[in-house]
């Protein structure tokens, strides 16, 4: 790790006015994604290699049959039986891996084509991508209490809608699987809070657009996205 690689790190975490600034002017993806996608796919992995798979899966048919047949739910667990841990960790850390770069990269894009429309400094994608990964890395804190949390388990009784025990629906919530707001709320924590008033921050001063209209670009992903995702759920 270079000098100012480690220096973005820590500031980006403790002094993020002083990170943005070196970020523009050297943008670099592969580490802070690496570190991302490493602390998330440890806690991942872990996850897999410890968790009681018979009991995960007795509770996953329970919270996916609420109100179902005894037929339809005794055909649920014949399928979810057929599956093993390596298959379904394997799928989980592919997905892990695609869903968070394909985001990432999405976002990067959207930044960009708005920084266009608006006339501003002409900055290109791997500037916003590394714009994103950076303003990303609270992300590494919710791995680590995930992985905590693993660690903490009861003979490795413990549901994948357990392992984030920072998320609003673990704190506050307590939704089950079944209630239709379970999955748009379940993918909210403080440490994603963090990492959106970074990017409105680092708009703001990237741009030297207003804090208000910085807030509404960076926002404006995330709620069309939940937005759909609760009135999809509430029908």
């Amino acid at each position: 790790m270079t000098q100012s690689i480690s220096n973005n790190l820590i500031n980006i975490i403790t002094a993020p006015k002083l990170a943005l600034p070196a970020i523009k002017e050297k943008p670099s993806v592969l580490f802070p994604l690496g570190l991302i996608l490493a602390t998330a796919l440890c806690g991942m992995i872990y996850f897999y290699a410890t968790v009681d798979f018979a009991w995960m899966i007795e509770q996953m048919v329970n919270a996916q049959t609420v109100g179902k047949s005894d037929s339809e739910r005794e055909a649920m667990q014949k399928g979810m039986s057929m599956m093993s841990p390596t298959v379904m960790g394997g799928s989980s850390v592919a997905g892990l891996v695609i869903g968070i770069s394909v985001f990432y990269a999405i976002m990067a894009a959207y930044l960009m084509l708005v920084n266009k429309l608006l006339d501003s400094e002409n900055l290109g994608f791997k500037a916003w991508f590394s714009f994103i990964c950076w303003c990303s890395i609270p992300s590494i804190f919710t791995s680590l209490a995930s992985l905590i949390n693993i660690m903490l388990a009861s003979n490795g009784q413990i549901t994948l809608e357990a392992l984030n025990p920072i998320s609003f629906n673990n704190l506050f919530l307590h939704l089950v699987p079944s209630d239709p707001l379970f999955g748009p709320l379940s993918a909210w924590d403080p440490m994603m809070l963090w990492s959106m008033g970074l990017m409105i921050f680092g708009f703001q001063q990237w741009t030297g657009k207003s804090l208000a209209k910085s807030a509404a670009i960076v926002l404006a992903p995330s709620v069309v996205i939940y937005g759909t995702w609760i009135a999809i759920a509430l029908n």
